[in-house]
């Protein structure tokens, strides 16, 4: 399965994180997430390594033959690696038919 995954910022502490799960059938994601604040996690002397968690809850809505849309919870975390590079851990849980559970591992471009 592919995933194209996105942030858009709405405040310095809320944002839409939408997401497009492309395999047999499509199935996309639209959590509304509370976004903390950067906390350093480590610093190793010249180099500070940060992290910005979030938790949040949205829809997710499948384009299967039984189309439908479902209650979804999203928590993760957002790490910066360079000054336009972001990596990305998510894990998604979703209440379509079934309870179906994910992980998104991605780098992002910041705009």
């Amino acid at each position: 399965m592919n995933a194209v995954i996105s942030k858009i910022g709405l405040t310095n502490n809320l944002s839409v994180r939408p997401a497009a799960l492309i395999g047999d059938n499509a199935v996309f994601l639209i959590p509304v997430t509370l976004d903390f604040p950067v906390e350093t996690v480590t610093n190793t002397g010249q180099t500070q390594i940060s992290a910005a968690p979030y938790v949040g809850a949205g829809v997710s809505v499948s384009t299967a033959d039984d189309s439908n849309v479902g209650f979804l919870l999203s928590a993760g975390v957002d790490v910066p690696v360079a000054d336009q590079l972001t990596a990305n851990a998510g894990v998604n849980v979703s209440f379509l038919d079934d309870t179906n559970v994910g992980l998104l591992l991605g780098v992002g471009y910041n705009f």
